[in-house]
């Protein structure tokens, strides 16, 4: 269902994406650092009928070119503002799991909202690092241990099954486009020194979060506390879900996805 394409940046790196190209209203799928546009196929037919589904694989990622260049979050969100021009993306519902989410923010932070109807957050606080003024980071990751808590094998996140189907295919891709997390490094510490508060709190479009309640990464009251920066924002917990919360339950993130939709 989703034909893959590519796009070849202005510094010249080969970005891949699916696309179902139906002349409906888009919505723009972001997967979070290390993952791929696979694990969104079992949410991409829940979308199909009543949305134009587009996913990218972010460099580095996926089928995407692996590069030294561009390891930094403002990068990450030039590509889909070319990617966006390229396909003439207007009235855009953007969805970012993990460091996705903290593209789409780098994306309106740089761009703006013109292009954009709504974004949905999926398992990204606004801050991954815990200090005095945000109690909600990632796992344990303080001042203190930053960088170098990094280095560490983090998991993948995962609580809940996966489509045994999908994740079969997740596997054979990731063997055969193998991702180097160590060469990628540079750009798991720029993503976890961000603060993307001042961006949500002046936040003008709505904002649907959702959180993982079992996610290993983050513990879920993130989300609350992300309702509190701006009457924009709205949050939902999703039961029995880890960090994936597109390939653990796409039937709920659906759902919870289509009545925020209908809210707005």
């Amino acid at each position: 269902m989703l034909e893959e394409k590519n796009l070849i940046t202005n510094d010249g790196i080969r970005i891949a994406y699916y696309d179902t190209e139906e002349s409906k209203q888009p919505i723009l799928a972001v997967p979070g650092i290390g993952s791929t546009a696979i694990l969104w196929e079992e949410v991409a037919k829940l979308f199909a009928s009543d949305y134009r589904f587009i996913v990218i694989d972010p460099r580095n990622q996926g089928r995407s070119q692996r590069t030294f260049k561009g390891q930094r979050i403002s990068r990450h969100a030039a590509d889909l503002e070319e990617l966006i021009t390229k396909l003439n993306l207007k009235n855009i519902i953007a969805i970012g799991n993990s460091m996705g989410a903290a593209n789409i923010w780098a994306y309106v932070s740089l761009f703006g909202y013109n292009r954009l109807q709504a974004i949905i957050d999926l398992d990204q606080p606004p801050k991954m690092i815990r200090d005095s003024s945000w109690e909600y980071g990632f796992k344990d990751l303080t001042w203190q241990n930053y960088p170098d808590y990094l280095k560490a094998d983090l998991g993948n996140g995962i609580y809940a099954h996966i489509n045994d189907e999908m994740f079969k295919k997740a596997k054979a891709e990731s063997e055969k486009f193998r991702y180097f997390a160590e060469e990628n490094y540079l750009c798991r510490i720029e993503h976890a020194m961000q603060d993307w508060r001042d961006v949500l709190i002046d936040l003008k479009i709505p904002m649907l979060v959702l959180a993982g309640q079992n996610s290993p990464f983050f513990d879920y009251h993130f989300a609350f506390a992300m309702e509190k920066l701006n009457q924009m924002i709205s949050a939902k917990i999703i039961k029995n879900c880890g960090h994936l919360i597109q390939a653990e339950q796409p039937l709920s993130m659906y759902k919870e996805v289509m009545n925020f939709l209908k809210r707005i």
